[in-house]
């Protein structure tokens, strides 16, 4: 039995895989002579490693955790 995705999550997922696209796109800027699957491989290393960073890095951890809370009371309260 397969489970439903709800439309909630179908818009995000679009949401992430377009800005997964313009960072690929980004890193084809850091070196244009890279290869299309080299940009691809590079954007997920650079994915992979992005929880060391944000443990490295309080302020940004901090600031990760805000948006969270924002979402969150933002769910519980969707007028505000």
């Amino acid at each position: 039995m397969t489970k439903k995705i709800s439309s909630k999550v179908v818009r995000a997922r679009s949401l992430a895989i377009y800005e997964l696209e313009k960072f690929i796109e980004y890193v084809g800027t850091l070196d244009s002579e890279l290869q299309p699957d080299e940009r691809i491989v590079l954007a997920a290393f650079l994915l992979q490693g992005l929880p060391q960073l944000f443990e490295q890095n309080p302020v940004l951890m901090d600031q990760v955790k805000v948006i969270a809370v924002k979402m969150r009371l933002k769910r519980r309260h969707p007028l505000n």
